[in-house]
């Protein structure tokens, strides 16, 4: 029997532990017609040398040479064809219920792309270990709903055919890969918030209280290029919204604060 969603995780030079940890969790779905693929972007070691062989024979280990996680997220999809899609960071993971949950709003609801809640945690190094220093939930509101920011790949579930209509993963992209794809899927079909905690995203900090996330250490290294981008995704994000959003959505103060800014911006 084929599944019934594919989940794509990327992975470059992984922390095995924290790997096999996602993997885990993606096991342990309630909702268990579902196939993993994990595509190592790059790496001398092949991936079932640094985490073993899996044992669910849903779980499929590839490898392509280094381009990016937009290059390794177009492989994946070329693997499958079930109906969804889903994802999950090799760093991360779902609770039991994502899948679960995701799935049963969408064909409830009969919606094309939803998103549900998940847990931001930052966690700090001590020693060899990282321990927990805080959480909170990732969604900030109509500034989530409506423009997807605070989204991330790994609370998002939507059918095939969306990425199908936007176009393949953009490969030149450095930063925002995720959020670019779903302002462009969000274009062919809106997204649904199911306001429920499904994940954890971790945020990793350094002995100095600094963000160790690979993609952090891209915007670190550049701020002008990541502010830039920042202005170019809330214009397209902006762009996105009808009159009716746009006048429910200034009852917020901090949706406010971001339009001004926004406008200021352009006019500057």
């Amino acid at each position: 029997m084929s599944s019934s969603v594919d989940i794509l995780l990327p992975t470059f030079d992984p922390n095995p532990a924290f790997l096999r940890r996602a993997i885990q969790s993606v096991v342990d779905q309630t909702h268990e017609n579902w196939s993993l693929c994990v595509v190592q972007d790059g790496g001398d070691r092949p991936l079932a040398e640094i985490i073993g062989e899996p044992r669910d024979p849903r779980v499929h280990l590839l490898s392509i040479r280094h381009q990016g996680k937009a290059a390794a997220l177009n492989h994946a999809l070329k693997q499958g064809d079930a109906k969804y899609v889903a994802y999950l960071d090799d760093d991360d993971i779902w609770y039991p219920n994502h899948l679960q949950v995701a799935i049963s709003a969408m064909c409830e609801g009969h919606v094309r792309f939803v998103h549900t809640d998940a847990y931001e945690v930052f966690l700090r190094k001590a020693g060899d270990v990282y321990r927990e220093a805080s959480r909170n939930v990732l969604n900030r509101g109509v500034l989530s709903d409506l423009l997807l920011w605070y989204v991330s790949h790994i609370n998002t579930v939507h059918e095939r055919s969306l990425i199908e209509e936007a176009g393949p993963y953009d490969e030149k992209r450095q930063v925002f890969i995720d959020w670019d794809m779903l302002l462009r899927m969000a274009r062919f079909s809106r997204p649904h918030h199911v306001p429920v905690v499904t994940c954890e995203h971790y945020i990793y900090l350094d002995d100095d209280d600094r963000k160790d996330n690979t993609i952090s250490r891209v915007h670190s290294a550049d701020p002008a290029y990541s502010r830039r981008m920042h202005d170019e995704m809330f214009a397209r994000a902006f762009n996105l919204l009808s009159l009716k959003d746009l006048i429910g959505a200034l009852s917020h103060p901090r949706f406010r604060v971001l339009l001004m800014k926004h406008w200021l911006r352009r006019g500057a």
